[in-house]
């Protein structure tokens, strides 16, 4: 990038928002750690270029009218440009080693990024539905790695539903920790019962053998942190210590389920 245009390539090629990342790499992690392959490599490349494409794609569509005296815009299209090269170069890796099997999780799982595409091009990603939608369609990385390294579908679809265990209840919390932070009326009751019900299907995901024993354990810490961070016990936080919180919750719950599998407990 010309050093005369004087533009922080940082903030055109990263979102300025952080609360993806957990939802990008904690499925990356779980697929990569438990099914390592040159074809899950790939297909993680390219989950991760496509992430970070979003951002400077916005900008550029932005600036579209005046690229001429928009060096911003400029340097948009360029990092845009190495972004999608990379995701393509995923793609051929992942589909080169394993061939076009493990898109399959991808492809299903796309409506549900589209949907949270279309609320984010409308400034409307921080409702409820698209705050689903996104996590829960990145992650179907972690069976498309699995299924990469010859994995059952079963057993890869397992990955995906032990990942919205982790999902699900923490976008509850999370908004609903949120609220009583700003002093707004919460109900404790539904983000209570959402870690009640994925606490029951991680369990019944392990007495099926399709999970570890403590995947049940890491739901079960979960829980208490939202049981004790929604009640009067709790300490005052802050939005951002609240989000970096969750980003250690997310990486106990990855660490915690990919060591069961490891040791098969």
């Amino acid at each position: 990038m010309p050093s005369n245009d004087h533009v922080p390539w940082r903030t055109v090629a990263f979102p300025v928002e952080h609360g993806g990342w957990g939802f990008l790499f904690e499925p990356i992690l779980l697929g990569m750690l438990l099914a390592p392959t040159a074809a899950g490599l790939g297909l993680s490349v390219m989950i991760v270029a496509s992430f970070l494409l979003r951002h400077p794609v916005k900008l550029f569509w932005r600036h579209r009218r005046r690229l001429a005296e928009s060096p911003r815009g400029r340097a948009a299209w360029k990092i845009s440009l190495v972004y999608a090269l990379f995701a393509l170069g995923g793609l051929a890796l992942a589909v080169a080693a394993a061939g076009p099997t493990p898109l399959l999780p991808l492809l299903v799982m796309a409506p549900l990024v589209l949907v949270y595409l279309f609320y984010d091009s409308t400034k409307q990603a921080r409702r409820l539905l698209p705050e689903l939608a996104g996590p829960l369609g990145l992650a179907a990385i972690a069976p498309a790695v699995a299924v990469a390294a010859g994995w059952s579908w079963l057993s890869a679809s397992a990955l995906w539903i032990i990942l919205t265990a982790r999902t699900i209840p923490s976008i509850f919390y999370v908004r609903a920790r949120l609220r009583l932070e700003r002093g707004k009326p919460t109900r404790a009751a539904p983000v209570i019962i959402n870690h009640v019900i994925f606490t029951a299907v991680v369990a019944l995901l392990a007495w099926r053998g399709l999970a570890p024993s403590l995947a049940v354990v890491a739901v079960g810490v979960l829980f208490a942190r939202a049981a004790l961070g929604l009640s009067p016990l709790r300490r005052s936080a802050k939005a951002t210590r609240i989000g970096f919180s969750e980003l250690g919750y997310g990486l106990f719950y990855v660490a915690m389920t990919v060591v069961g599998f490891w040791v098969e407990w």
